[in-house]
């Protein structure tokens, strides 16, 4: 269940921060100023590999960014890691540090004349349910008495923690605003978060669909995915008091989206039934004789489960 809830979180991530300028948004918004204004941010690209380690896969997900520096055009890389634990975790600074070095590697690796490493600006995009109460600086792993010793790794990451944070400080381009604020309320729906939600959905729905994605959609369905029916049937409401039309697309969605789960577990079900009979050994016309399905029928099932899954 956490595997599915993270892949709730990073799908939605994915198709937002996916986008370099939206990305920007993000980063122009919450990076200390003195680095925000060094950086070419229209020159902003994204680089399409991850460095978590498998172990936090499930609760973690990262995004590289490639983007030059106005004064001499060199480039800088800047590391989302977005953090999908429910409460802070005191060593997140130790693995940011180890993607940070893979990171590093990757630009020896490629470049071989080089004589320095690329700069990295690490952001750590929190969304927890418990406040972030650990520092962002790495030498605070070390004991007091030893913290100033030579020797001792100076690293520091930027933290965006929206378990502290209101709707309305919510910053970036509408979609940006719009992911945050979702997000904060599927970790904190008591917030009040459902008429921001409506205005901005309004706005966006208005705007139409970009680069071939309907995001009214994109964030509709993370909505229904993350809260419960009572605060759906609210929400749907809200909706309709403002533009009706989309109150009632909410709820025929939903409707969608349920029809659709039920045909999910309907073929997850006869998948596993079919898998099962042949570890056990079973041939096809046996198979076939049981669960009234062909080999050729297995794999459209299978294939519509996929479809039905992403």
């Amino acid at each position: 269940m956490a595997d599915e809830t993270h892949q709730i979180h990073d799908k939605l991530a994915q198709q937002v921060l996916g986008q370099p300028e939206s990305a920007a948004s993000l980063l122009e918004r919450y990076l200390p100023e003195r680095v925000s204004q060094a950086l070419d941010w229209p020159s902003l690209q994204r680089l399409n590999r991850s460095f978590v380690d498998e172990h936090w896969r499930p609760s973690e997900a990262d995004f590289v960014y490639e983007v030059r520096r106005l004064a001499d055009d060199e480039p800088v890389w800047v590391y989302i890691l977005l953090e999908h634990q429910a409460t802070p975790d005191k060593w997140l600074r130790f693995r940011l540090l180890r993607y940070c070095c893979r990171l590093w590697e990757l630009q020896l690796s490629q470049e071989s004349e080089a004589s320095e490493l690329r700069p990295i600006v690490p952001l750590v995009f929190y969304q927890g349910r418990s406040r972030w109460t650990y520092s962002t600086e790495f030498a605070d792993l070390f004991a007091d008495s030893v913290r100033d010793w030579p020797g001792q790794p100076r690293f520091s990451h930027e933290l965006v923690d929206q378990s502290g944070m209101q709707p309305s400080e919510l910053g970036g381009e509408l979609k940006v605003r719009v992911m945050q604020l979702v997000m904060m309320a599927a970790y904190h729906p008591e917030r009040p978060w459902m008429a921001l939600a409506d205005e901005l959905l309004r706005r966006l729905r208005a705007l139409g669909p970009s680069g071939g994605t309907d995001y009214f959609y994109v964030f509709v369905d993370y909505i229904l995915k993350t809260q419960e029916p009572e605060a759906i049937e609210t929400f749907g409401e809200i909706l309709r008091q403002g533009t009706p039309e989309l109150g009632d697309e909410l709820m025929s969605y939903a409707q969608q989206l349920e029809e659709r789960g039920k045909e999910q577990g309907r073929l997850q079900a006869q998948v596993e039934i079919i898998e099962n009979l042949l570890r056990l050994g079973y041939d096809w016309s046996q198979i076939e004789a049981i669960a009234r399905v062909s080999e050729s029928e297995f794999e459209s099932l299978k294939q519509r489960l996929s479809e039905l899954s992403a």
